[in-house]
């Protein structure tokens, strides 16, 4: 009976394998628009780039550069709007972009926990500072940030952060906890454990 099972478990294993690819750089993304997350992972834009068209009718070949509104012919049905202020993000180029903060921002780092620098805006408001315009300043500030390819979920790229994204692999949160304060506060630990943990949780997409 053990030997049945170990080999049913050894061909869940191998099939599984046959069915996705490991990312590396310059695997073949499917350029397009994500509605949402599962539609990236899935490797399957919602939208192909190639049906997407401008509010004259004109193909786009640039999203980064898009303004105003997109439109898309599905297989049937009437012509659809596209609200770039809804969907999860976009591939072009093998390079994926994902809605955060005040626009979209590229990933920099691809794998099972990735990393990308995003621009938030805060108002920055002192009632008792003389000269302050009404209604305060609008301030911009980078943004280190990490996303769960697992969960979508995105997580700030600090100790905490680090902490939580490590819950996968029992054996590096572990030794990531095992380090003094200082050291799971440093940029420097927390970019080792973020290469340690794709380089043995390998980020995969469908065939």
């Amino acid at each position: 009976m053990r030997a049945c099972w170990a080999i049913l478990v050894l061909w869940t294993l191998c099939a599984k394998a046959q069915t996705s690819t490991v990312y590396f750089a310059g695997l073949d993304l499917r350029d397009g628009l994500y509605a949402d997350f599962h539609a990236f992972r899935d490797n399957t834009p919602t939208v192909p780039l190639e049906r997407l068209r401008d509010e004259q009718g004109l193909a786009i070949s640039d999203l980064r550069r898009v303004s105003g509104k997109l439109h898309w012919q599905p297989d049937t049905g009437a012509r659809q709007v596209v609200d770039l202020h809804r969907i999860w993000g976009f591939c072009q180029n093998n390079v994926v972009y994902i809605a955060a903060g005040n626009g979209f921002y590229r990933i920099g780092l691809l794998g099972s926990l990735s990393h990308l620098v995003v621009e938030q805006t805060y108002r920055d408001w002192d009632p008792y500072m003389y000269g302050y315009p009404m209604g305060g300043v609008s301030r911009s500030v980078l943004v280190h940030q990490l996303l769960d390819m697992r969960t979508g979920r995105y997580l700030p790229f600090n100790a905490a952060g680090m902490d939580e994204g490590l819950k996968h692999d029992p054996v590096l949160s572990e030794e990531f906890r095992a380090l003094p304060k200082k050291q799971r506060n440093s940029p420097e630990a927390q970019f080792r454990f973020l290469q340690l943990y794709n380089d043995r949780n390998p980020l995969t997409f469908p065939n």
